[in-house]
């Protein structure tokens, strides 16, 4: 059921690198996410000082405040994550963005390493999967 991925095959090879370019793809948007919160924690800070606050928000200012995958501006990569169940979304994206080892979600969700390792991998083909398809 679950393989040991050595990257010495080609369909190995090609895994690991989009494991690479999904997992950089949501740590980018995470920083951006974080930076964008950042920025917007400073206006309010400045904002809240002033005797009169007048709410003149842009469509960019109603989207901060969303979730990470309602803000995702990579169409194929949202298309992606909306087409894998909660638990595989869950695993992935605590992997990928709260940088969760196996083994903490292991014991969170009441599996096994290899439990937590193949949901997670699965996650990724079918991203993979749903992101060819939105290519075509």
């Amino acid at each position: 059921m679950w393989q040991k991925n050595n990257g010495k095959s080609e369909s190995e090879i090609v895994q690991n690198l989009f494991t690479a370019y999904l997992t950089t793809a949501v740590r980018r948007r995470r920083n951006d996410y974080i930076q964008q919160a950042a920025r917007l924690q400073q206006k309010e800070d400045v904002t809240d000082s002033l005797p009169y606050n007048q709410e003149q928000g842009t469509e960019e200012d109603m989207f901060r405040g969303l979730p990470l995958p309602m803000q995702l501006e990579d169409s194929t990569l949202l298309y992606a994550l909306k087409g894998i169940n909660g638990r595989e979304r869950h695993v992935f994206l605590a992997r990928v963005l709260d940088e969760r080892s196996f083994e903490s979600l292991a014991e969170e969700m009441g599996l096994g390493y290899k439990g937590v390792a193949t949901i997670y991998y699965r996650a990724i083909r079918k991203m993979k999967k749903k992101m060819k398809e939105l290519r075509k």
